[in-house]
């Protein structure tokens, strides 16, 4: 999209041995013009509701049924300073990184079952 030396745009459907499913969409699909760099969202969908989050709107939207309230629960958008900030809070407090090593693994093997499945047109079973 974008002529550039690597992928910028690509789907994924996932299905987990328990049956639960996601899609990922990982792509560089905005405009020059967007107002931030791309977008971070997740859509949580359950049999009791959705929980839908987007990273740059800054705040969590609440809905409580219960009491019959909505709340805005701010809490910022730099998520590469939270990386940052728990790497040297890890070092500082010899406690475990939260992203590890082994995550950076994980991604690195979906990313690679992900072309395998592009080229044989099959799914691809991570283990």
């Amino acid at each position: 999209m974008h002529q550039i030396e690597v992928d910028d745009c690509g789907i994924l459907t996932l299905l987990f041995d328990n049956g639960v499913f996601a899609t990922l969409d990982a792509s560089w699909s905005r405009p020059k013009s967007f107002p931030t760099w791309g977008d971070v969202t997740m859509e949580i969908v359950g049999i009791n509701g959705v929980i839908s989050l987007d990273a740059f709107a800054q705040d969590f939207d609440l809905y409580n049924d219960k009491v019959m309230k909505a709340q805005w629960i701010y809490w910022g958008d730099n998520m590469d300073m939270g990386l940052i900030s728990d790497f040297i809070e890890s070092i500082e407090e010899d406690r475990p990184f939260m992203i590890t090593g082994e995550d950076g693994l994980r991604a690195l093997e979906v990313a690679l079952a992900a072309y395998k499945s592009a080229e044989t047109h099959e799914p691809v079973r991570l283990r």
